[in-house]
């Protein structure tokens, strides 16, 4: 792929955040039919990106933990509760 010559500085966040919007999204919409859960799936989510970054931290020397990737991490996921909680309150309005 040829380069452009663009740097976008921390683009991976972005990235982050979809990748943990679509986890987040598709374990909501396999707990649809029981959406008190919806709470605890978002937090599980969160959560587990806490514990990736820690790990990344602790088990690798070419890695490191980011307090940037976990911020992007849990917007991606209560973005995703966000979206889930408004598709599901207009289906339940109709």
């Amino acid at each position: 792929m040829p380069e452009t010559g663009v740097n976008v500085a921390n683009i991976d966040k972005v990235y982050h955040s979809f990748a943990y919007f679509t986890l987040t999204i598709v374990w909501l919409l396999s707990f649809y039919k029981i959406p008190q859960k919806k709470h605890l799936v978002t937090l599980s989510c969160i959560i587990f990106g806490i514990i990736i970054e820690v790990l990344q931290t602790v088990l690798t020397e070419h890695r490191t933990g980011d307090i940037l990737d976990v911020f992007a991490n849990s917007l991606g996921s209560l973005l995703a509760l966000f979206v889930f909680s408004m598709i599901f309150k207009k289906k339940q309005i109709n």
